[in-house]
């Protein structure tokens, strides 16, 4: 068989640098949003014959008037890459003894994948970069509808481990010099997360509550909480020299307690 009778397949001379495949995939997807499904059937269903700008408008109009319409409450209608999450409300506090099923939880709607994920598809980006993003996000929309994500919480939506989540929201704060609104950090729970010196500090130079939370980014409640613990720790210290003795009266644990003594001044 002679080179010439050998039929060969048509050579693929598209662009496949990571670049431009990284903006075919954001175009694939970005195209299967109700928006998107919708302007094809105005331009190739419905015979409109004005322009994509102008029905584009006409859905626009349409989808705000319908959100509107079915809209009971904020969290009511979730858009697409939306998802209803229980975390747990800023105002509960963990306890001993107090199991996860004793503890209260509220409905947030977190947006798992939201429209500027969408638009990072333009460009590689690492996954680390993309997690941390996420996490950002679905803690403040957390915090902004009165609840707290925990490490799990990041641990199960970003199905990983909670080890790998932990180290996400260190590095976080790290990277951007403020801490991310977990539970960990606004309750001020779990191994290695006390602000107890920043916050008691603050109050010690006579910043008011208001300062104290918008400085260290705690809730106003965590940081009342601590005010009131390290003040009734300070009282009974003229009181009484045995931490344990203080340890119970106050129901705060012996290294708790610890920890609020070293932090009173030694002028006090």
């Amino acid at each position: 068989m002679t080179a010439h009778n050998l039929s060969f397949l048509p050579r693929d001379t598209r662009d496949f640098s990571q670049k431009t495949v990284a903006l075919r995939r954001y175009n694939r997807i970005k195209g299967k949003s109700l928006k998107h499904l919708l302007l094809d059937r105005f331009l190739n269903h419905y015979g409109y014959d004005k322009g994509a700008i102008t029905a584009t408008a006409i859905i626009d109009d349409l989808l705000a008037f319908i959100e509107h319409f079915y809209r009971f409450t904020d969290n009511s209608l979730l858009h697409q890459g939306q998802m209803v999450w229980h975390a747990i409300p800023i105002n509960e506090f963990p306890r001993r003894g107090k199991s996860m099923a004793q503890t209260k939880l509220l409905p947030v709607v977190l947006d798992i994948i939201s429209d500027s994920d969408i638009d990072d598809m333009r460009q590689p980006l690492h996954h680390r970069d993309i997690r941390l993003k996420r996490i950002e996000r679905w803690t403040h929309q957390a915090l902004d509808q009165g609840a707290l994500l925990s490490q799990l919480d990041l641990a199960v939506l970003l199905n990983v481990n909670e080890f790998t989540a932990g180290n996400y929201v260190r590095e976080f704060a790290s990277l951007y010099g403020r801490p991310l609104p977990t539970r960990g950090n606004i309750q001020l729970i779990g191994g290695g997360q006390t602000h107890k010196a920043d916050i008691i500090g603050l109050h010690l130079k006579g910043f008011l509550v208001p300062t104290i939370c918008r400085k260290t980014n705690h809730s106003k409640e965590a940081v009342e909480r601590y005010i009131r613990d390290f003040e009734a720790v300070r009282l009974l210290t003229t009181k009484f020299d045995d931490l344990e003795t203080i340890s119970r009266i106050i129901r705060l644990t012996r290294p708790v307690v610890k920890q609020y003594v070293d932090l009173i001044p030694l002028d006090s």
